[in-house]
């Protein structure tokens, strides 16, 4: 593979940082305005019987919202993250010099799997209520659970492995001098 290069990580920090300053906020407001703040997807954990009363809180045209927008708006959020996250520790891993870590990319690539299949699960559930889908609406708050510490760890890597380069970076300078 190619080595990285400081330039490289332009885009996925602009798409990244892009989407969190004007995407998020106004998706949240339109949430807010439609009386969806309750969300599984910013949910730690929740139970099938949770599920089903956010669903029922919805209301009809609610839960049409809510699966449109797992169909748009969370389609590509998880590639900016999942982008922005797969470039940065292949970026630390490759100026750290840290081969032992060089399949590291993998952890955020699972997150955005495992974002996607929480939000088909939770989508299949809006879609089918008031019918109950019992092995769906158990599993989805587990995958939110395995998203969410997926994602945590993803950017625990990430901030050790800058941290480990400004380190390095100024143990290399105080040798020189």
């Amino acid at each position: 593979m190619k080595t990285l290069k400081w330039y490289h990580l332009l885009i996925p920090f602009l798409g990244f940082f892009g989407f969190i300053v004007l995407v998020l906020p106004k998706e949240s407001r339109e949430s807010a305005e439609l009386g969806l703040e309750m969300s599984p997807d910013t949910s730690f954990f929740y139970t099938e019987e949770e599920l089903y009363e956010i669903a029922l809180s919805y209301g009809e045209e609610g839960r049409r919202i809510y699966i449109e927008k797992r169909f748009s708006f969370d389609v590509i959020w998880p590639l900016a993250y999942g982008f922005f996250l797969v470039v940065f520790i292949q970026y630390g891993i490759e100026k750290g010099k840290m081969n032992r870590l060089k399949y590291a990319y993998l952890i955020p690539i699972g997150a955005v799997m495992l974002d996607y299949l929480e939000n088909m699960m939770t989508s299949i559930v809006m879609y089918r209520y008031p019918n109950q889908t019992i092995i769906i609406g158990d599993l989805a708050g587990v995958m939110t659970s395995l998203k969410w510490i997926t994602l945590s760890f993803a950017f625990l890597m990430l901030v050790a492995l800058f941290v480990r380069l400004a380190i390095q970076s100024f143990s290399k300078r105080r040798i020189e001098i």
